[in-house]
């Protein structure tokens, strides 16, 4: 953290806000669990007695993509450990950065822009990614299974796109680009049973993770 982020979050513990669920970002404060963070809007009123200009957002959007990106690296971050995220003004790797930058203050990590022998690289795929990808293999009569990369963490594994991009809009955050997907048959598939089958590619992930469970267990 640069001086001016220190100084913030120096006054944000003297008021008693956990600071470890917001995060910082270009002036701005995102509270990533309003319950947990315990900054009231009484505590906002002090806060901006000292710094006016720096926006607090309440975003139930941005609380909901924090908890489950939460809930998928919970087990894969150490403390002090590096993450690369890469620096290409996307909106998917924005969101990363925010979401991660708490974790800065939780387990002392540290958020770099070049990849070295010893970090971990930060993975933008969202939940999307690996929907298509399942289609596309079950398509081609091919196992349907993850292939991570290894010294690799996927912390928007269980987030829809949409998401990602109504909550950067709304929040009318700047970006260089964003992901687009094409029409194919992979994604006919899954618009036709989202028709039919509310949260379909959640669904659909977490019947891969427990089979490439079960395998483990076999395999075992």
């Amino acid at each position: 953290m640069n001086e001016d982020e220190k100084r913030i979050i120096k006054s944000l513990n003297k008021l008693a806000v956990q600071t470890r669920f917001i995060s910082l970002y270009e002036n701005r404060i995102y509270i990533n669990n309003l319950k947990f963070s315990k900054f009231s809007r009484g505590k906002e009123e002090e806060f901006h007695r000292e710094y006016p200009d720096i926006k607090v957002i309440r975003s139930t959007l941005f609380q909901k993509i924090c908890i489950k990106v939460s809930r998928t690296i919970k087990n894969q971050i150490k403390p002090r450990t590096k993450l690369y995220i890469a620096d290409d003004d996307s909106m998917e790797n924005i969101l990363l950065y925010i979401v991660l930058e708490p974790y800065r203050r939780k387990y002392g990590v540290e958020i770099v822009e070049t990849p070295s022998d010893d970090s971990i690289n930060v993975d933008n795929n969202c939940l999307n990614d690996f929907t298509l990808k399942y289609m596309n293999l079950m398509i081609n009569g091919e196992k349907i299974e993850d292939e991570l990369e290894e010294n690799t963490i996927y912390p928007l594994m269980h987030i829809p796109h949409q998401w990602i991009a109504d909550w950067i809009t709304s929040e009318k955050i700047p970006y260089k680009s964003r992901k687009e997907y094409d029409e194919c048959i992979e994604q006919d598939m899954i618009n036709f049973l989202e028709e039919h089958i509310p949260n379909v590619q959640e669904s659909i992930k977490q019947s891969v993770n427990y089979l490439n469970e079960y395998n483990q267990l076999k395999e075992e």
